[in-house]
Formats: structure tokens, C-alpha cells, sequence
């Protein structure tokens, strides 16, 4: 009989499991494997029996316990390890095949422009990426899930296997336009003036505009009016437009503060301290898009 971490390591059964967080069902995961639901399910059960314990939480949604994310991160990272192998076996053929990463990236991130700058570096290396979109506070959970392969976060220590990067600090504003402040900022921004002035938030998480409201002028959610917009380009176009007022990355507004068509609020301004999170062994590709986001950090975040 093999030994107990070859039954573990079965490629078939993890491939399984995989599939079925990242399509979140099992009938999701049998069409994109061309299996049954019950095959899916048996393979899953199968694996379960073999590690000892429960590896899928069987609720809605699905979700991986604490012992299948070490699993996940594990047949992900040998994937793209593979992958990698395979490029560089074949490094003769000239049509080398395009390489698909997924990381976690902040909605702030792509708002100034994440995308534009690295692509000098992402075309001519051929790298497709898979964009998990995500508040920077959350983002490690998804490379800790091993789901990504790096992500943009404010936290500064490492999980196990990986390597933080510091990026440097992101600028933060509050703004509105001219009307906007007429109307609810005539008398200053006060906690008495922001209890009855629209914001518009980003998300239903905690997050950094609910922070500031709360730690600089003791508001909680229930004591200020909020749109809930999980978009930062949405966000910004809400404050644009009067609706509400925002907090946003200064590079998003800096076009219209130099023409005078927002306004910033001082009182919310401060910086976020951001890190890139990758995997400790990383492929060729995985390498290429550290260098172009370190480079991407280097000329919008500050030092």
C-alpha cells in the first residue's frame, strides 16, 4: 500500500476539489471537467477519506476549510509550476503559449490605472491575467486560500510560503463638487455636517471611508447617510456628479482638482501603506508581473 502523503497527493481528486470552489458548484464543476455532479462529489468524499477530515464546507457558498486551503494552494502552485516547466522545455518554439495568472487586485489599484501601466510589461511576456477584484484589507485572504498568486494588500507580514513587498503609501482624498459642498459643507465638515450629508462608500466591508468616519468623527454606519457602490470608477462618478462625496485615491481626482471641478476635503485626507504578496516560488511569468507592478508602484505610490 503507498505511503499515507501519496494518497494525499492525488492530482484527479484535488483537481476535483478546485474546480468546485472555483465555480462554486459541483454541477459547475462536473461540466468544466466533463464528469458527472455525483462523479465530482465521489472524488471530493474520496480525498476527504484519504486526508482524514473535512476539506469542503458544504454550504452556501462553498467554501474550503482551513485543510483544504493548504491543499488549494498546494495543486495551484504545482500547476503553474508545471506550466512553467513545460514553457521552458519547449523555450525553442518561437509560438510560445500565453500564460494566465490570477491575483487579487484592488478596485483603487485598477482605478489609477494598474492595467495601462503594466502592460509594456504583460504583452511582451504574453501574460493573460485573471483579476480577483477585492477591498486591499481582504486581498490576503485569497493568496492565504491559494486562489491567487499575489495580491496587492495593507498587511504587512507575509503568510507561510509567501513574500511581502512594500509598494509604498497611496494617497487618500475626500472630494466633492462645488454644489455638493454649498449644500452640505457650507458651515465645514464636521461630524455634525457629515451626519446628514450623503457619502457614497465603497462596499458592504469595512473599509477605509467607514474607518475615517469613525475614527475622526466618532460615526458609525447607522449615523450617516451612504450609497453602497462596490466600483471605484461608479464611486468616483457619484461625487462627479453631486450625489455624494466620496473618499478616493488623489491620482483619480487629480485632473479635476487642477480645473477646479472638485473640491478636496482636507479633513480625510492620509495614506495607505500597500504590499505585493506572491508566492515564494515563483514562475517566469509570476516574475514578470512583480517587476511591473514594483514598477507601477515606483511612479504613483508615494515613498
Amino acid at each position: 500500500m503507498p505511503p499515507p502523503f501519496l494518497l494525499m497527493f492525488d492530482y484527479k481528486l484535488l483537481e476535483a476539489l478546485d474546480m468546485v470552489l472555483r465555480c462554486g458548484s459541483f454541477d459547475a464543476a462536473a461540466k468544466r471537467l466533463h464528469l458527472t455532479p455525483s462523479a465530482i462529489s465521489q472524488r471530493i468524499r474520496q480525498l476527504e477519506e484519504r486526508h482524514g477530515e473535512v476539506l469542503l464546507r458544504r454550504e452556501s457558498p462553498l467554501s474550503a476549510t482551513a485543510s483544504g486551503e493548504k491543499l488549494l494552494a498546494h495543486v495551484r502552485q504545482v500547476r503553474l509550476l508545471e506550466a512553467d516547466l513545460a514553457t521552458r522545455f519547449d523555450a525553442s518554439n518561437d509560438d510560445v503559449a500565453w500564460s494566465n495568472l490570477r491575483v487579487g487586485i484592488t478596485a483603487d489599484s485598477l482605478a489609477i490605472g494598474l492595467i495601462a501601466a503594466i502592460a509594456p510589461n504583460l504583452v511582451p511576456a504574453k501574460l493573460l491575467l485573471d483579476c480577483v477584484v477585492e477591498d486591499e484589507a481582504y486581498t490576503l485572504d485569497l493568496l492565504r486560500s491559494g486562489d491567487v498568486i499575489g495580491c496587492i494588500s495593507t498587511q504587512p507580514l507575509p503568510v507561510a510560503g509567501c513574500v511581502a513587498i512594500h509598494l509604498g503609501q497611496l494617497p487618500y482624498i475626500g472630494v466633492a463638487n462645488a454644489e455638493f459642498v454649498a449644500q452640505y459643507f457650507a458651515c465645514g465638515v464636521t461630524a455634525h455636517s457629515l451626519a446628514g450629508a450623503p457619502a457614497a462608500v465603497f462596499g458592504q466591508k469595512e473599509s477605509l471611508h467607514r474607518r475615517l468616519l469613525r475614527e475622526r468623527f466618532a460615526l458609525l454606519d447607522a449615523q450617516f447617510p451612504c450609497y453602497v457602490i462596490p466600483e471605484s470608477h461608479a464611486l468616483y462618478a457619484a461625487a462627479k456628479s453631486g450625489l455624494a462625496y466620496a473618499i478616493v485615491p488623489r491620482a483619480q481626482a487629480a485632473t479635476e482638482l487642477t480645473a477646479g471641478t472638485m473640491l478636496e476635503l482636507a479633513e480625510f485626507a492620509t495614506t495607505v501603506p500597500l504590499y505585493w504578496h506572491h508566492w515564494a516560488r515563483q514562475t517566469r511569468p509570476a516574475l514578470a508581473l512583480t517587476q511591473a507592478i514594483e514598477q507601477f508602484a515606483a511612479s504613483h505610490f508615494a515613498r
